[in-house]
């Protein structure tokens, strides 16, 4: 039976959403902002030019196309990082845009409701002391909460492409293959060594079996020395028995006793 995929979504105030969202918003900028800026560029010639209309309609231009752009990769962006975090890509690139896009509005729209009170604060110090410490405080004041509404609107986005993947992806059946097979339960048979240790000696082999040989013939026995002649290996290293009869002391041959 397959798994079924968890997708669990970020805090906001987390290290995961800001890598999230730096990931789509470091990449869409690359490629958003060169096409702004050279629409401005070729309308401020224009302007310079004594063209100030068509020099108009070109930086407007530069705009849309830029604002349509980065639209567009929003979806593509979220897929990918979705298919890189999760091995799934996103379907449906106007949904996954819009639950994105408002989740990251909502948020910047609170953000900037909580942070409006001391932007104030240091507007008002920047205006009333110009050329004194206040007002240099309040100009450092002003930078740095600029600087924390990006890094809200930051997060923002890398928590509202974690909830979007968690809409799509969560109980998605998962290969069983790519999890460790499940343990078995019960005692384990005991584990037999089958190495040999260094130091034991191999045993060489063992030769196969040899058919045994057939009898010799049956000689006709003969003297040498008043010893009788062994039949069965032709020597005369025999010997006379009591009892047993003739004998060979080389092979073992014993005469036949009727």
């Amino acid at each position: 039976m397959d798994a079924l995929l968890i997708v669990e979504p970020f805090g906001f105030f987390t290290l995961d959403a800001l890598r999230a969202g730096w990931y789509l918003v470091w990449r869409q900028v690359v490629r958003v902002v060169p096409v702004a800026v050279v629409g401005g560029i070729v309308g401020g010639l224009l302007t310079g030019f004594r063209m100030p209309v068509l020099g108009a309609v070109i930086i407007g231009l530069g705009v849309i196309v830029a604002v349509i752009w980065g639209a567009v990769l929003i979806p593509q962006l979220t897929s990918r990082w979705a298919e890189a975090r999760y091995g799934h890509s996103l379907s449906g690139p106007v949904s996954v845009w819009w639950g994105v896009t408002w989740r990251v509005v909502v948020a910047s729209l609170v953000a900037g409701v909580i942070l409006t009170p001391p932007n104030l604060v240091t507007l008002s110090l920047s205006a009333a002391f110009k050329n004194s410490a206040l007002g240099m405080l309040g100009q450092v004041l002003t930078g740095l909460l600029g600087v924390v509404n990006v890094i809200v609107t930051v997060m923002a986005t890398g928590w509202a492409m974690s909830r979007v993947t968690d809409a799509q992806l969560s109980g998605l059946p998962v290969a069983s293959a790519s999890f460790p097979p499940a343990p078995i339960v019960g005692h384990p048979l005991p584990v037999v060594p089958t190495r040999i240790p260094a130091a034991a000696p191999v045993a060489p082999p063992v030769a196969a079996a040899l058919p045994p040989s057939p009898p010799a013939p049956s000689v006709p026995a003969g003297r040498a020395g008043g010893k009788r002649q062994c039949p069965k290996c032709g020597l005369y290293e025999t010997e006379r028995g009591a009892v047993i009869g003739w004998y060979c002391t080389v092979c073992g041959w014993r005469e036949g006793r009727r």
